[in-house]
């Protein structure tokens, strides 16, 4: 899904070269290094993660394997190399506690699997020794899919939902992303940033916001608590990050989670929006 709209954003004079993983699997390094001598690769972003955070649970080899072990190695051969890495992380590293945005400062106090293996994947490209910079991000959602939206609208189209709302945060348009995340990669400054789009918001509110703009009864969108789900996986009840960092280093601002819905939403019904 980003990585799509990372290909539909880029900057025309820079050469995209945008592997999936069956062509380039994450395991095979020195498949990857004789990729990037044979491209003349300058900069990798590593989108690539296994985010399904119940799953995590269940099988943290997996999870610390594609998202901590790996990037780690693959920064480290960066390095042998003069590579420029970018990873892609993720408000999970938070313990979500806080009563204000989370800065690219605060300490990482991850609750589940998914947020430790990304916590890993950060710190092992910290300290691989190449140019880095890690980009946390949240809630994304937008054309390919899965994500929130694809499993809420056809319900809400058919009648009453249910949706959590004790998990603050600022769901992230990917179409919205992609060109701050390019001016991140791009960018002469290293080190952490948060992209997200602007504002906060429930899970439930998030719905809400779906059925008003689509036109259809806010009622059907009922609120619950994150207990009565019965996951595995702990979520943080605020994740929202402060992005100040990225536009005042930058300039990169993202709209606000509503105007990134609606346009999104507009883009559904016209695919020219």
């Amino acid at each position: 899904m980003l990585g799509r709209a990372l290909r539909r954003h880029f900057p025309p004079a820079v050469r995209i070269d945008a592997p999936t993983r069956a062509d380039l699997p994450l395991e095979d390094v020195a498949q990857i290094e004789e990729h990037w001598r044979e491209r003349d690769i300058t900069h990798v972003l590593l989108v690539a993660a296994w985010t399904r955070v119940d799953d995590c649970e269940s099988d943290p080899e997996r999870a610390f394997l594609t998202n901590g072990i790996l990037p780690g190695r693959i920064a480290r051969r960066a390095a042998h190399h003069d590579v420029s890495v970018t990873f892609l992380s993720t408000d999970y590293v938070f313990p979500g506690t806080a009563g204000s945005p989370y800065r690219e400062s605060d300490p990482a106090a991850p609750a589940g699997i998914y947020g430790r293996s990304k916590w890993m994947g950060e710190s092992e490209v910290r300290a691989a020794g190449t140019k880095h910079r890690v980009v946390r991000t949240a809630g994304l959602y937008g054309q390919g899919g899965p994500d929130f939206l694809a499993a809420i609208l056809p319900r809400l189209e058919a009648g009453e939902v249910r949706v959590v709302d004790d998990q603050v945060l600022a769901p992230t348009w990917v179409d919205a992303l992609a060109p701050a995340l390019w001016s991140v990669v791009l960018g002469n400054e290293p080190g952490t940033f948060h992209l997200t789009c602007g504002g906060e918001v429930s899970w439930f509110g998030f719905a809400r916001a779906i059925a008003e703009l689509r036109g259809l009864p806010v009622e059907r969108v009922v609120p619950i608590a994150t207990r009565e789900l019965g996951r595995p996986a702990p979520r943080p009840a605020y994740s929202v990050l402060d992005n100040q960092r990225a536009e005042v280093l930058l300039g990169v601002t993202l709209p606000s989670w509503r105007d990134a819905l609606a346009s999104y939403l507009a883009s559904m019904e016209d695919p020219s929006v």
